[in-house]
């Protein structure tokens, strides 16, 4: 159901609601009436202790008055119906019944990784890992990455110049 539906709905259910509670229930008003004398009377009204229910006053022919307190409970079942069914009349009949997704936003290409600089020919390359110490290896590794910062900082000096 689209998003109209559900707000057709649930603004029927909350006026029924609403209008059942404080003017007027769907269903008979006081439901206990015909279980009293012939002659008796009933008015119903709306309770706020607690909401959403209704109180009956019954008068006898011979004078006697009574309250009772009752909810609607077949008229809120009739609300729910008829919210359904506009909510739903409404889903059907709106523009395509749900809104289309947004594209997506084309993707970014991956950026490439750079190449790990080559070693000159003339350098002997490290020797092999069972061989050398952790503290030799770490040791050359900042040397060489030492060296690769200083590599780049001289050619980004030397872009400015030229």
């Amino acid at each position: 159901m689209s998003r109209g539906g559900v707000r057709a709905a649930v603004a029927v259910f909350l006026v029924g609601l609403l209008f059942v509670w404080l003017i007027r229930p769907i269903g008979n008003p006081c439901p206990d009436v015909d279980k009293l004398p012939s002659g008796s009377t009933g008015s119903s009204a709306p309770s706020f202790a607690p909401p959403l229910t209704r109180s009956c006053t019954y008068s006898t022919p011979d004078g006697t008055q009574a309250r009772r307190r009752y909810v609607p409970a077949i008229d809120l079942v009739a609300l729910l119906l008829l919210a359904g069914v506009v909510g739903g009349a409404i889903g059907l009949a709106g523009p395509g019944g749900r809104e289309p997704r947004p594209e997506r936003a084309a993707r970014q290409p991956r950026a490439t990784r750079a190449e790990p600089p080559q070693a000159p020919a003339d350098e002997q390359p490290p020797a092999p890992a069972g061989e050398q110490p952790q503290r030799e290896r770490d040791a050359a590794r900042r040397e060489r990455e030492r060296a690769e910062r200083e590599r780049a900082r001289q050619e980004r000096e030397a872009g400015r110049r030229g």
